[in-house]
């Protein structure tokens, strides 16, 4: 089995929104850190078969619901690799609006509806206004702090939230923050988000270390810098929660 992390990048040229394309190159940082072979591959056509047996990591950037049907279609047609891959633990992260594409429907503004990947047991309705605020939450004992430019509605049903909300919209203006199942996690945030919390970056490479069982050395990282900016957010948003 090889010691090297294999990570597909999705669609870089088509989810391509908000800066997240940095999640990409906080994979490269971190693995540094970690002194871990990390390997990244873009996948640029969605005409492309995905060789899913070759990646333990699948990164789908946020990109524009507009873009979420034709994608569908297309991995649709390698559903059955794709469902392997899932059952075999290995890990995907969605960000954003992305999220629309593992899930159950997506209801458009017009009234027009679509049919998703119907990974993650949840509903999508595209609001009609935008929130963009803050967004900070707990998943897995991590503290995950970004941003949040909603411009859906999310409805978990027989699927559990990847993180409590400590402050902002997350899903649907409750409690509930993106989604889980086995190792494909969902988030609202962007920022980019591994960029501004790289320890939720180290966490999904070792998920995918643990799943090659690589065992690696337990060495503390470094992130002073990103906590000192964590806890400045948290004080911004305790201002605002007070004024």
């Amino acid at each position: 089995m090889s010691n090297i992390i294999n990570v597909g990048w999705m669609y870089p040229d088509i989810l391509n929104l908000h800066g997240e394309r940095a999640n990409a190159k906080s994979f490269e940082l971190v693995s540094k850190k970690m002194k871990v072979k990390l390997n990244i591959d873009r996948i640029d056509n969605i005409d492309e078969l995905v060789d899913f047996e070759k990646y333990d990591i699948l990164l789908f950037n946020a990109g524009e619901l507009k873009e979420i049907e034709n994608i569908s279609n297309c991995l649709n047609n390698q559903k059955e690799s794709l469902n392997k891959y899932i059952k075999e633990n290995k890990v995907i992260l969605l960000t954003g609006t992305t999220g629309a594409l593992f899930s159950n429907k997506v209801e458009r503004l017009d009234g027009y509806s679509f049919e998703a990947l119907k990974i993650l047991d949840m509903d999508v309705k595209e609001r009609d206004s935008v929130i963009g605020d803050d967004l900070y939450y707990i998943a897995n004992n991590m503290q995950i702090m970004g941003s949040q430019i909603q411009m859906i509605d999310i409805t978990l049903n027989n699927v559990k939230p990847f993180g409590n909300i400590k402050y902002g919209y997350g899903n649907n203006g409750n409690t509930k923050e993106g989604a889980r199942y086995k190792n494909v996690i969902f988030t609202n945030a962007l920022g980019p988000v591994l960029v501004k919390n790289p320890w939720f970056t180290e966490y999904l490479i070792k998920l995918a270390l643990k799943n090659k069982n690589i065992q690696l050395e337990n060495k503390k990282i470094n992130y002073d810098l990103e906590k000192k900016s964590l806890e400045s957010s948290k004080e911004f948003i305790d201002k605002k929660i007070n004024s």
